[in-house]
């Protein structure tokens, strides 16, 4: 009686681990098949979508092909080696190495695919930014010469003037804005020339305005510097993790492959036929 529960605790064992590592593999064909529906094979975000949720989820069946396989090996160790020999056809490690093989074959395709998706999205992104900042270009020159915005500049000029010039007018305020460490020293500079050279305010205001333009088209190019930066390092993070993760699963899933088609005896060196003798 012992010895009949010690030899099915491991068949137990064995067939449990290939019943979850098929449920695995199943399941996760599911949810490839749903992902791709519907398809839309010809949208560039699609492939890119795609391909990044297919690498996430790629090892999952690579997972179950291995309690697939350990299952076997137990089934094996069980039973000292004796168990009769099987066609490929009838055998799950024959399945299991076609799907790993498959599905190598599909990551491989993937990994030159993808980085070739990332460039394309990579040079329209550049190209849409570039696009936007002659825009943004485009509508600062108009700005510039258009009546409402000089008014507009006039009327900052008249209000930071008067603004300056109250403070200017009581040595209290004046004394406690110089004490701020937040106030740029150039304005302190003008601030306390003011105070002996009234034109020096407004020389700084002139200044300023004249210098406005100039900064807000510093301001784009700035902007646009930094989108371009931020599109090239989500292009390569992408290239890299999803390209080199699609390229290690398709090298785990040709090894399976080829493994269990040699162990089945469809490739050169698999298991032996049994002798006459």
């Amino acid at each position: 009686m012992k010895a009949t529960t010690s030899r099915q605790f491991p068949s137990l064992a064995a067939w449990s681990v290939k019943l979850i590592g098929t449920i695995l593999i199943v399941s996760s064909l599911v949810d490839y098949l749903i992902l791709l529906v519907p398809p839309n094979l010809l949208n560039r975000a699609w492939q890119l979508n795609v391909t990044s949720q297919l690498v996430d989820r790629g090892i999952v069946p690579m997972v179950g092909m291995g309690l697939v396989l350990i299952g076997f090996w137990m089934d094996t160790v069980t039973s000292g080696g004796t168990q009769k020999p099987t066609k490929p056809f009838v055998d799950l490690r024959f399945w299991i190495a076609i799907l790993a093989s498959l599905l190598g074959l599909l990551y491989l395709l993937l990994f030159p695919l993808h980085l070739n998706n990332t460039r394309i999205a990579r040079s329209e992104a550049l190209s849409q930014i570039n696009q936007q900042a002659t825009q943004a270009e485009t509508q600062l020159e108009t700005q510039l010469g258009s009546n409402q915005f000089q008014q507009q500049v006039e009327q900052r000029k008249t209000l930071l003037r008067n603004q300056f010039s109250s403070v200017i007018d009581n040595e209290e305020q004046l004394n406690q804005l110089l004490a701020r460490e937040d106030l740029p020293q150039q304005v302190k500079d003008i601030l306390e020339e003011s105070k002996t050279n009234p034109q020096a305010l407004d020389q700084f205001l002139e200044q300023q305005a004249d210098n406005l333009p100039t900064q807000l088209l510093t301001q784009i190019r700035e902007r646009k510097q930094e989108l371009e930066q931020q599109a090239k390092t989500r292009s390569l993070k992408s290239s890299l993790q999803t390209g080199i993760s699609s390229l290690l699963l398709a090298i785990g899933y040709i090894g399976i492959g080829w493994t269990g088609l040699k162990t089945v005896g469809i490739l050169g060196g698999g298991r032996r036929k049994p002798s006459a003798g």
